[in-house]
């Protein structure tokens, strides 16, 4: 109950957004955007720690059975990556072969004036997610590994006890993270949403690529639901409750455009969807910047129709496979910001596919239209593999 009454509060703030967006005066939308950018910064800028804090004390808790844990994970990460990538090339093919999509038009300026915000406050960026994300797996490993051996019996006094105060440190701070940051998702996604209404991106993806959004709602949207489904063994109750607790995360990415802003909603959704908590723990700051299924659904589909729309022919499937081996490989350097996804795909899109600069601007512009969208889909996809790493991990005990 608790977790529909969040998804509830959170989309009638997006919707409240979208309706008044081009009501509220410049300086009323300004400000709402200018907390929005604050919470933003405030949330990136503490996300290390919380990736660092939730990896750090799981695999503490776990053992060196984290190791097992780490080599399932990656994989499975890497294969649903390289799985939806190959959906994506016979989705595009169809689709074009099919007639339903024959070409693409250039983007048209924004619609509506934008605002700027009233003011910008910047944190410094200490360290990176990804530098977190490895250091707290290699400092819980060395730990379990020193503990596993009965080396800990023999470990100084002191050192246990530091270690102690450390890991309850990690833990309250995670817990008070969490707390603060609930009542402050709907004043952040309000002024997000503010923001992209003003701007004119919303209703320009709805009046000027309806058949793109309508075939990748239906493929991808479609495809992440229908592995909740097949995760829920079949149960629309089970089904249910995991796309209710997932949904608040959903919105927020939504919003945000972030799949890192969404991280500790989907952290959450995920210690309720599993058996376990520490399972949760570990695969949802893992996937999160390198398991994007919008991203490899819209990219590459995208991709397809571009190469018709500018004369080209179709890849064939052995090089669309080179191509895929390698857009899977550059998932690993995203950052799980606005337009991140699309960036480190530029370089890969004009060696194997042979895209032009009028190309990759093209596609660019497309992929920030989407965005929202794109984020959203990819933090269900993430949703869902917590679900089938808990599962596995279940099963492999």
């Amino acid at each position: 109950m608790k977790g529909f009454i969040t998804s509830a509060v959170f989309l009638v703030a997006a919707l409240l957004a979208f309706l008044l967006g081009g009501l509220l005066p410049d300086y009323v939308s300004a400000f709402f955007y200018s907390i929005s950018l604050l919470i933003k910064e405030c949330m990136i800028f503490a996300l290390p720690l919380v990736i660092f804090s939730l990896i750090f004390t799981s695999i503490c808790r776990i053992g060196v059975g984290s190791v097992k844990s780490l080599a399932i994970a990656i994989p499975l990460i890497v294969g649903s990556n390289f799985a939806n990538t190959l959906i994506a090339y016979f989705l595009g093919a169809s689709c074009i072969n099919a007639g339903l999509i024959s070409s693409i038009d250039t983007i048209s300026a924004s619609g509506a004036a934008s605002f700027a915000p009233l003011f910008c406050f910047l944190l410094p960026k200490i360290i990176s997610n990804d530098f977190a994300l490895v250091s707290a797996v290699i400092c819980g490993v060395v730990y379990a590994a020193i503990a596993r051996r009965d080396l800990g019996a023999r470990l100084d006094v002191n050192i246990r006890k530091a270690h102690e105060h450390f890991s309850r440190f990690l833990e309250t701070f995670i817990r008070g993270f969490f707390k603060v940051l609930a009542p402050l998702m709907p004043l952040f996604i309000f002024g997000t949403i503010v923001k992209l209404s003003r701007d004119g991106i919303i209703s320009q993806i709805l009046s000027e690529y309806l058949m793109i959004m309508a075939i990748f709602f239906i493929s991808a949207y479609g495809y992440v639901l229908a592995q909740l489904f097949i995760l829920s063994t079949g149960s629309l109750k089970r089904c249910g409750n995991y796309l209710k607790n997932i949904l608040p995360a959903v919105i927020t990415g939504f919003g945000a455009m972030s799949s890192a802003a969404a991280l500790p909603l989907s952290i959450k959704a995920a210690e309720e969807n599993s058996t376990n908590r520490d399972n949760a723990r570990i695969i949802a700051p893992c996937s999160v910047n390198i398991h994007l299924v919008g991203d490899c659904f819209f990219i590459p589909f995208i991709a397809l129709v571009m190469l018709i729309s500018f004369g080209k022919d179709l890849p064939s499937f052995t090089t669309y496979l080179i191509f895929a081996a390698h857009f899977v490989a550059a998932k690993f350097a995203v950052a799980a910001v606005p337009g991140g996804g699309i960036l480190v795909m530029l370089p890969v899109l004009q060696k194997y596919l042979g895209f032009n600069a009028d190309m990759l601007g093209l596609l660019t512009g497309l992929y920030v239209l989407f965005d929202p969208f794109i984020t959203g889909c990819n933090v269900i996809g993430n949703g869902s593999l917590a679900i089938a790493f808990d599962k596995l991990m279940k099963l492999k005990k």
